[in-house]
């Protein structure tokens, strides 16, 4: 197979621009030395952000990339966990209410809600295939070659949906030349696992194939409690059939994945990438634990009556004992541990809203899921390529949440599938050493439906909504090597989106509504909503390499976000529909590699204007009938940072990395409707994080003839934000944290046998992912508590 196109060569003039910068850039991906350059303690970093292998150090977009390496040394198994090394880059585990999806946000821009209605604001793709919902993204880092997390709007190089930014993982490709691994992993909470990966060749210098695949078992570790059970003079019902009063725990894990990927060169000029892969997730329901419970006929309001619905009393009154690790007031679910992680969850309606007989729903966050892809590169001469890549993916979730408390307020029961079909065609080439450029054409058609059985405190009913949605899309991205130092880059997209909404409700038949009638349901049963739209993305940059080790650029860029429908009507009226989010952005930065390329910083500054920012409230005067579910478009905001990152090894054995990140969000107007529904302009939008920071370091000591040890320590921080967009705090703003990982390593001489141990929480913080305002609703706040400190030791054999 012919090599990929080269970089513009550089000359070197002096290096006093470097000499005075403090920080240094990012942890490291595909490694790639040059021909005839001398050793250097530094990794070459190689990414292919714009359709091309290039040197990150020139490339001019604010990049963070790991290697399968750095993920290890860190002890990182999923997706959520490498936000921790990447500035301004939240990433973390959706609560129950959403299912098996992850909450992205970059740059304070992103998408919580998972329902089909709503799209991501971070493009996520895995070998080039785009992933185009939240829910089935919630990955295991799976034998992977790397990871390259972009920043700021990626509208013309990925396409929908990447306003916030992209995330791009690559699996380990077969090479041909054999060779593998397998590793066993204990540690608490039962946690059993087991990864591996190998490559085989089938047919000599042709046919190639690696593959890869892990099981993980591990115990929940919030306690589910039979409420009536731990407090006998309760009336809530028990669910309980064991002397000790435990129903069972949240937050357990047992999924099993495997991947294969086949490579054929049929000749020299073409090659072909086939890959499967498919999971199996039988997972327990993401912890939720009730904080704050208060009184039905003043919702949220201190009072000395305690919390009643249905007739059964619930909480503590004012001025009684509530639990220690409670902030919010008078009012706390009395735990008999004391406890935060303990949840009354019983996922037992025993007093429905039709009137229909009690049922209980399983606890489960699951989802299987697969998905098959073809990746055909072919060269035509060594200056122009085309690639093309077709998939297919596929799943099935099903998921249920109780909103912590023992009596079902808000019980949810769903099941949901989801179908997608892709392609994506792309013509590559150069002109001399002039001109990169890159062509293409993309094509998504996607077909969901979202099934669930609901149960509100004033009525209950049954949903199978039909999402589906095409899009089309050309785009174009050129570089023009002007001189050996100076670079223009200039992309555009245009994007076509068309998404249709059938709403399906329906009552068990022969039911009774408690507080709301039928017919407030019925004009939804076969109601469409519909949204179409095109957009144009573009991007300009100027680039500048002072030196081989210093660059600097300037960029302009944009991104959107697709628009939508409301999908949580009540009635025909808030069947409404949002348009899409655009933002603007603007973009400084500079590369460097200092001190004999012992040191790497890269730091970038931006300013983004945001428009049409989609949120969701719960309170909607202006939107006729009640209760109300409703994502709007807020308004306009203004988003200044900065970040940074580095890398430093000033001796061998010694790596020491960092990151830091600042993000300033401010509403600049709010739409009326917003206004409403109560947001201020002194508020933030859900997710924004003023600060976020990390640190790591390790160091290999040479044990001579018995191999090596390497202890690492790492230490990140994340400031507060809150999670909803009608800030209230403290009720719904997430305290800011500092977790501390730690790790050791033991490796024999050949490098062939492996013994770690690892402790992650080092100091067993109490923190939480997620704090959630239902005060208005199910009279309650919600928190999810992060993991606590657990260890792990791990044995692997390399082959």
């Amino acid at each position: 197979m012919r090599k990929s196109f080269p970089t513009i060569p550089y000359a070197c003039t002096g290096c006093g621009l470097a000499a005075a910068l403090l920080f240094t850039g990012p942890a490291g991906a595909q490694t790639a030395a040059e021909a005839g350059s001398k050793p250097e303690l530094l990794e070459e970093i190689v990414v292919t952000a714009q359709f091309r292998a290039q040197r990150l150090q020139d490339t001019p977009i604010a990049i963070t990339a790991m290697t399968a390496e750095m993920l290890e040394a860190r002890s990182q198994t999923s997706i959520a966990q490498v936000a921790a090394q990447a500035p301004n880059v939240n990433l973390q585990e959706a609560p129950a209410t959403y299912g098996p999806s992850i909450q992205a946000f970059i740059r304070g821009v992103g998408q919580a809600d998972s329902t089909f209605a709503l799209e991501p604001g971070v493009g996520l793709y895995v070998d080039d295939v785009y992933y185009s919902t939240l829910q089935g993204s919630m990955l295991d880092l799976l034998d992977l070659q790397r990871v390259e997390i972009l920043r700021g709007p990626q509208g013309t190089l990925a396409g929908q949906n990447s306003i916030g930014g992209a995330i791009r993982l690559y699996s380990k490709r077969p090479d041909g030349k054999g060779g593998g691994y397998i590793q066993g992993t204990y540690g608490r909470y039962k946690r059993t696992e087991f990864r591996g990966g190998a490559n085989v060749t089938l047919m000599p210098d042709q046919l190639f194939a690696r593959i890869s695949g892990t099981s993980v078992e591990r115990d929940g570790y919030v306690t589910r409690y039979d409420y009536r059970c731990t407090h006998p003079t309760s009336p809530v019902r028990s669910f309980n059939m064991k002397d000790d009063c435990k129903l069972g725990t949240e937050g357990g894990k047992s999924y099993s994945a495997g991947r294969l990927v086949v490579r054929w060169t049929p000749g020299a000029d073409t090659e072909v990438l086939l890959t499967t892969d498919i999971t199996r997730d039988d997972s327990e329901s993401s912890p939720s634990t009730l904080l704050y419970v208060g009184s039905t006929t003043a919702p949220g309001s201190p009072t000395t009556a305690p919390y009643v619905i249905d007739g059964v009393p619930l909480g503590t009154a004012a001025g009684s004992p509530f639990i220690s690790y409670s902030p919010y007031g008078n009012y706390a679910l009395d735990s008999f541990t004391n406890s935060p992680y303990v949840s009354y969850e019983n996922y037992l309606n025993y007093a429905p809203r039709d009137g229909t007989a009690p049922y209980a729903a399983p606890a489960r966050n699951s989802m299987d899921t697969w998905g098959t892809s073809a990746n055909i590169e072919h060269h035509f001469t060594d200056s122009l390529s085309l690639t093309s890549i077709t998939a297919y993916r596929h799943y099935n979730a099903i998921y249920t949440s109780a909103e912590s408390s023992p009596i079902a307020t808000a019980l949810t029961a769903n099941d949901v599938t989801h179908q997608q079909t892709t392609q994506e065609i792309r013509l590559s080439g150069a002109i001399g050493s002039l001109v990169n450029f890159t062509v293409g054409g993309f094509y998504l058609d996607a077909h969901s439906k979202g099934g669930s059985r609901v149960q509100l405190p004033t009525l209950e009913f049954r949903q199978i909504d039909d999402v589906k949605s095409k899009t089309k899309a050309a785009f174009a991205n050129v570089e023009l090597h002007a001189t050996e130092q100076l670079s223009f880059v200039a992309g555009a997209r245009y994007t076509d989106i068309t998404k249709a909404f059938t709403y399906y409700r329906n009552g068990t038949p022969g039911s009774i509504y408690k507080g709301a009638a039928p017919p407030s349901l019925a004009p939804l049963n076969g109601l469409k909503a519909t949204f179409s739209g095109d957009h144009v993305d573009y991007r300009g940059i100027v680039q500048y390499r002072w030196t081989p080790d210093f660059m600097t650029y300037a960029q302009f860029s944009t991104g959107f976000k697709s628009g939508g429908a409301n999908p949580r009507p009540f009635f025909p009226s808030q069947a409404l529909t949002h348009n899409p989010e655009t933002l603007d952005a603007y973009e400084a930065g500079f590369k460097s590699e200092l001190f004999d390329r012992t040191l790497r910083l890269n730091v970038s500054a931006f300013q983004n204007e945001y428009h049409d920012i989609l949120v969701s409230v719960a309170n909607c005067p202006t939107v006729p009938a009640t209760p109300c579910a409703l994502p709007l478009n807020a308004g306009e905001a203004e988003l200044r940072g900065l970040e940074a990152e580095t890398n430093w090894e000033p001796v061998e054995g010694l790596k020491v990395d960092a990151s830091l990140g600042y993000l300033d969000f401010k509403y600049k107007s709010i739409a009326p409707i917003a206004a409403s529904a109560g947001i201020t302009l002194d508020m933030d939008a859900p997710f924004v994080q003023k600060w976020r920071w990390s640190l790591g370091a390790q160091y290999e000591i040479d044990l001579g003839a018995i191999g090596s040890l390497t202890p690492r320590i790492d230490v990140a921080h994340q400031s507060d934000y809150f999670s909803q967009a009608i800030n209230r705090p403290p009720f719904n703003r997430v305290p800011g944290r500092t977790l501390a990982n730690a790790r050791l390593t033991y490796r024999d001489p050949d490098r062939d046998w492996q013994l770690s141990l690892e402790v992650t929480n080092l100091t067993d913080k109490l923190y939480y992912d997620g704090l959630f305002d239902n005060r208005a609703s199910t009279y309650s706040i919600q928190g999810r508590p992060g993991r606590p400190r657990e260890w792990a030791v791990s044995l692997r054999r390399n082959f």
